[in-house]
């Protein structure tokens, strides 16, 4: 009977897991890769213990895709997809070992599915799908340990912390909210020998990528001020709570607050009160340093599984108000889905939406960021249908540049392309020319702008340098090549690609120069613009 009851939750995991890789397909048959995704590609092309604004794990997995020396979304999506996968599996599993039935599962699953930011979230090639991952198991192996009280467990827990601390720094959170937990209701585990050989294993797992922090002088504490300066103080509170409740899934905020709030006090979950009350301290400490709405995912992702269980419980036998509850969801999800991620063509999703390049109805897609909501505006004279997903529409704008900067690399002289490299203003176009350069073997891009700072190749003055940026039109040649005029003896533009699905104005063209007489060799030129690597 016992047997039964279990396949129930199984089969459940099972079909909701199916449907979850079905949306990643077809998102990926619509779109292709977006900014971030290609910076992180790029980092597997320069493997190391540590990067500026990412953890060194990210580098690692974007190496092995890239073994496979492919452009396929599908490639590139490989460790996405099998982690999103994985938070579907375990997610389930939590559920079943805090005592959850089939009903809870179903809650939890479907919860995961209909809300947008974790299906974005969890597609596309960024440390928000592992920091998730990680999350979830760490979470499912301290539960394990409230449970068993089985020492092996706390070496597992620090192992998975370690490995989630190596690809996004954010763990520390958690392990904030465990530690605090640990202090309230487990004081005795600082005087067992196994929580300090855990604390010793998980220091010599992350010491490279300290190592290699304190060699470049901790650029990600750089890069974490940084953001904190320019985006976290100026957080607007409201907008934040929208977002999160938005991307989120309105609908499950009646599952995810309830852990938060309850899980912490009530007797259904005393066994495992440090497990759940490290996920509420999570919460509370990502108010007290106003994290931006993603920032809370992780942290939701397992108070969903939580609170799935405790309204089971409140629920007790009765059926109809989960499938009531599951069909809420779905409906929401249909509704809301086709505006954010790309489960239509992208013609078919302009139709849907009824968007047009002179319109003031962008509002009906969904942002996903408070600048989105700001910028994503066009006037009478903007030819552009802005599309807020980058993915739908960027491959193509990297096409074009790329087809355009071979123009003008083929033209010129032999001995100029032996030595000629291309500079970005900002990195996403670097990592995008370097993706999709390599059908026509154009030298490397670089930029000053995060990682790509780091990774400037080695030329001398003599180098020939294509650059380019981006700007709201034409006009704007000479204003935009100001950035770069210092570095020349002449910098004469070139041409102008415009970009007719671009989020903001300020990205509707591509601006392409040729420099010539560069007055700095790289290692100069490196230090005269390390002030705008965390622009």
């Amino acid at each position: 009977m016992i047997k039964i009851v279990k396949q129930k939750e199984y089969l459940v995991i099972v079909i909701l897991t199916i449907v979850k890789l079905t949306l990643h397909f077809i998102m990926n048959i619509n779109a292709g890769l977006d900014g971030d995704e290609v910076l992180h590609i790029d980092s597997g092309n320069h493997p190391a213990w540590g990067y500026i604004s990412i953890q060194p794990l990210i580098g690692l997995f974007a190496w092995i895709q890239n073994l496979f020396n492919s452009n396929s979304v599908f490639v590139h999506h490989l460790f996405a997809h099998i982690s999103a996968v994985l938070i579907m599996i375990f997610s389930g599993l939590t559920v079943i070992k805090l005592g959850g039935k089939w009903k809870a599962v179903m809650i939890t699953l479907t919860c995961i599915l209909v809300a947008p930011g974790f299906n974005l979230s969890q597609h596309i090639f960024t440390p928000l799908v592992f920091e998730q991952l990680f999350w979830i198991l760490s979470f499912y192996v301290l539960i394990g340990y409230c449970k068993d009280n089985n020492p092996k467990q706390l070496i597992y827990l620090a192992v998975l912390l370690a490995v989630g601390f190596m690809t996004k720094i954010s763990v520390l959170i958690l392990i904030a909210g465990i530690c605090i937990s640990v202090l309230i209701f487990r004081r005795d585990l600082f005087a067992k020998r196994v929580s300090w050989f855990a604390v010793a294993l998980f220091i010599i797992i992350i010491s490279p990528n300290i190592i290699w922090q304190y060699m470049h002088g901790f650029p990600s504490v750089q890069h974490m001020f940084t953001l904190h300066n320019k985006v976290l103080v100026q957080l607007d509170i409201a907008d934040n709570i929208k977002l999160l409740l938005l991307t989120t899934n309105p609908f499950t905020v009646i599952v995810w607050f309830t852990a938060i709030l309850l899980a912490p006090f009530i007797k259904s979950t005393k066994k495992v009160r440090l497990a759940v009350t490290s996920i509420s301290v999570s919460f509370l400490i990502l108010m007290m340093f106003r994290g931006q709405f993603h920032y809370y995912f992780p942290t939701l992702l397992i108070a969903i599984s939580v609170g799935s269980v405790i309204v089971e419980n409140y629920i007790r036998k009765r059926i109809y108000p989960v499938f009531i509850y599951v069909a809420i969801l779905s409906v929401s999800a249909i509704f809301m889905m086709p505006k954010v991620l790309p489960l239509l063509p992208l013609d078919s999703y302009i139709s849907h939406l009824n968007l047009n390049s002179n319109s003031e109805d962008q509002d009906k897609q969904v942002f996903f960021t408070q600048q989105s909501i700001a910028d994503n505006k066009t006037d009478s004279n903007d030819k552009r249908i802005p599309i807020n997903f980058e993915g739908y529409y960027i491959l193509n704008d990297w096409i074009n540049l790329t087809d355009e900067i071979n123009s003008i690399y083929s033209e010129l002289p032999a001995k100029k392309r032996e030595k000629c490299y291309i500079w970005t203003r900002c990195y996403t176009h670097a990592g995008g020319i370097n993706l999709v350069g390599k059908r026509y073997n154009l030298p490397e891009a670089f930029s000053q702008h995060g990682n790509y700072h780091e990774w400037i190749p080695e030329f001398d003055k003599d180098a020939t340098i294509i650059v380019v940026a981006n700007a709201e039109s034409p006009a704007d040649s000479l204003r935009i090549g100001r950035f770069f005029n210092q570095s020349f003896e002449k910098l004469n533009w070139q041409s102008a690609i415009f970009c007719p699905h671009a989020r903001t104005r300020s990205n509707a063209y591509y601006m392409l120069y040729l420099g010539e007489g560069l007055k700095y060799n790289s290692d100069t030129l490196k230090r005269r613009y390390e002030d705008f690597v965390f622009e």
